[in-house]
């Protein structure tokens, strides 16, 4: 199986592909890790889908706000169940005029595109 791409810089959009740290704690994904130090408690995914270890209170507080915690930037490829999304920005004054449509469809999982 080849490498998926990641991101995409074809055209004056600029898209990749994010991961939902808050869909990886609600599935329990068995690649999760979680320690503690300094009293605090920080998460991961040990096969560094998303390469950041994330502090389990400050996330839970985002969550419970409007538009919770929302998505990190895929640093591998991802795992079959990782929920992931596009995510793209455009050039101030451009429109969503994306050269490499391949890009968004290429993953049949639940890819999105995320509008912020």
């Amino acid at each position: 199986m080849s490498e998926e791409q990641l991101e995409c810089q074809e055209c004056s959009a600029q898209c990749e592909k994010v991961v939902y740290p808050a869909a990886c704690l609600a599935m329990n994904c068995r690649f999760l890790y979680a320690f503690r130090e300094d009293g605090d408690t920080f998460f991961g995914c040990i096969e560094k889908v998303f390469p950041h270890e994330i502090d389990l209170r400050m996330f839970q507080e985002i969550e419970r706000g409007k538009g919770g915690f929302g998505v990190v930037k895929v640093a591998r490829q991802p795992l079959p169940q990782c929920s992931i999304a596009v995510q793209s920005c455009y050039a101030s004054g451009e429109g969503p005029i994306c050269r490499n449509m391949y890009f968004r469809r290429r993953d049949r999982r639940e890819v999105q595109t995320v509008e912020d």
